[in-house]
């Protein structure tokens, strides 16, 4: 009898897991390092490139001071910019 006190909602809801979201790890993954290397590697990025992209986006100089979120976007960043206007204002 106790269950009519209840919405529907309410019931439904009891019986589902709530989401366990992982933390953030403070420093950047192995992996997120390795994609990184290749990323620089296949678009030849050069290092004023680099450098520009990170104090732009970070406010630091050193890409090692990245936390994991940083990282993320720094690799986002990389993988999306559009190198051929890059080539071609330089020309």
């Amino acid at each position: 009898m106790k269950l009519l006190n209840y919405d529907k909602r309410t019931l439904i809801m009891q019986n589902v897991k709530s989401a366990e979201k992982n933390p953030t790890p403070n420093k950047y993954s192995q992996t997120q390092y390795r994609i990184l290397c290749n990323l620089i590697k296949r678009k030849h990025i050069q290092k004023p490139l680099f450098d520009f992209i990170i104090s732009g986006l970070f406010d630091v100089t050193d890409w090692k001071k990245l936390n994991y979120s940083q990282m993320y976007t720094l690799i986002y960043v990389l993988t999306n910019w559009n190198y051929e206007k890059e080539r071609k204002s330089h020309e």
